[in-house]
């Protein structure tokens, strides 16, 4: 028979259950001990006494976990960056291209995240790449990097081609028709000289 310790069976016990689940278990642990449970408990389970402590008012309020309920309690977690920081979202729309209809079916940027992420920074605004991908994406902008043809360079009216695609977007929906976006490619060699 394998030698089976306390503490083994806690770091079980750990790997199988959610937070909640395991708060809980601690929780009925130190009462099921009595008097001194809680620092045996807190020792022998690597937690804090405050996560126990927390547990036994879950176990006296009645609040079992519930398979499908939540594990934390509403409001729990880090707040949003743009709830925190009020301006950074006013400023990252005037750093986007273009900066006409806000009801526009097409919503493209010239720049990277990463240059967004240097201007916002200059504009006193701490913000990861991945914040700023987060609210691009809410903010129903594509997220695709800008590719280089085999040629080396964009179209001279590469603007005035997305304008173009906007106003006939625009029109076909006033029409009630669908819209569809497609991809095509046109395969050219380079010839060597």
């Amino acid at each position: 028979m394998i030698d089976f310790s306390q503490e083994d069976q806690y770091k079980v016990m750990h790997g199988v259950l959610n937070e909640r689940q395991w708060r809980l278990y601690v929780a009925t642990e130190a009462k099921r001990i009595g008097r001194g449970g809680i620092s045996r408990v807190a020792r022998e389970a690597g937690v804090t006494r405050e996560t126990i402590h927390k547990g036994l008012q879950e176990l006296e309020a009645g609040e079992v976990y519930e398979p499908g309920g939540r594990i934390r309690r509403y409001g729990g977690g880090r707040k949003q960056v743009t709830a925190i920081d009020e301006t950074l979202l006013p400023d990252l729309e005037s750093l986007l291209q273009p900066k006409g209809d806000p009801m526009s079916l097409l919503k493209w940027t010239t720049r990277s995240v990463a240059h967004l992420k240097k201007a916002l920074e200059g504009m006193g605004h701490e913000v990861a790449q991945t914040t700023i991908r987060r609210i691009l994406h809410d903010l129903d902008y594509s997220l695709r990097a800008n590719k280089k043809n085999i040629e080396g360079v964009s179209h001279p009216d590469r603007d005035a081609q997305f304008a173009h695609i906007k106003a006939r977007c625009h029109e076909l929906e006033g029409q009630g028709n669908p819209i569809r976006a497609t991809l095509s490619f046109r395969w050219t060699a380079r010839r060597r000289s």
